[in-house]
């Protein structure tokens, strides 16, 4: 009888890593946001450094996972690089109308000895395409993790003129069928005056949301008032540092972590 999937990955493909393997020897994959919509495409990209680390079989599996908002797989991507091999890859081919996490492991073809609880996260950089001609990019911060952990207040602050055009990105980077994100946001004065809080969305494992300010506080205008800035705080469980995010109405589009 077929075991089910685990909500966080879909049912193995043929010669599929699943990152559950990845994490169990040691590589658990970075996460960061993925965004393929009409607005905004994104594609990652990587560099094979154990060709500069590994003096021996510098050869490594790049292995790319990507999951819809509610954590739900959507698709897999695999390749062999070389000496110095690269990869840019277009999610958008993959997944056209997907917009949720996307996670990277760069694997040694010939299996290096690591330290009994050492662990090797892979560096990669994701870039955002707007339609529009705009392009922003993050690195990696957050790897999988393989069970629930607390987050620490996480905070950034806003242009008030903005605030309108302002919003966040939340990300759930737990892996575990019972890591959903909970927690709370709060807007806040650059005083430090804390001027609202309201409970956060639930987030499936692997997934994430992107909320805007005013979906979060429909009343921050008349909170903030004449303030040049303000700042979101969130905290909970299970979420990796957020981004912070303007969107304008001619497409143009930033995205940035706290």
């Amino acid at each position: 009888m077929p075991v089910p999937c685990s909500p966080a990955e879909s049912c193995r493909m043929p010669g599929e890593l699943q990152i559950s393997e990845a994490v169990a020897r040691g590589y658990p994959p970075a996460v960061l946001y993925l965004r393929n919509d009409e607005t905004v495409t994104t594609e990652v990209c990587a560099f094979n450094y154990f060709s500069v680390f590994t003096k021996d079989h510098p050869e490594v599996d790049a292995h790319v996972w990507l999951f819809d908002g509610a954590g739900k797989q959507a698709g897999y991507f695999h390749r062999e690089l070389g000496v110095n091999g690269q990869l840019q890859l277009q999610t958008s081919g993959l997944c056209p109308r997907v917009s949720g996490t996307v996670a990277m492991a760069l694997v040694p073809k010939h299996e290096t000895k690591l330290r009994p609880g050492r662990k090797v996260t892979t560096g990669y950089y994701a870039q955002y395409f707007s339609q529009r001609g705009a392009i922003t990019l993050s690195h990696e911060r957050e790897p999988v993790a393989a069970a629930p952990f607390p987050t620490s207040a996480w905070m950034q602050s806003y242009l008030t003129r903005f605030l309108r055009e302002s919003g966040v990105v939340l990300v759930n980077s737990c892996m575990a069928s019972e890591g959903a994100s909970v927690g709370t946001a709060r807007l806040m004065a650059l005083n430090g005056t804390a001027l609202g809080e309201r409970a956060l969305p639930e987030i499936a494992p692997m997934g994430a949301v992107r909320i805007s300010t005013l979906d979060l506080f429909p009343e921050a205008e008349r909170l903030i008032g004449a303030d040049e800035g303000f700042a979101l705080e969130f905290k909970g469980t299970n979420i990796a540092s957020p981004f912070s995010y303007y969107e304008f109405a001619n497409g143009k589009f930033s995205l940035h972590h706290f």
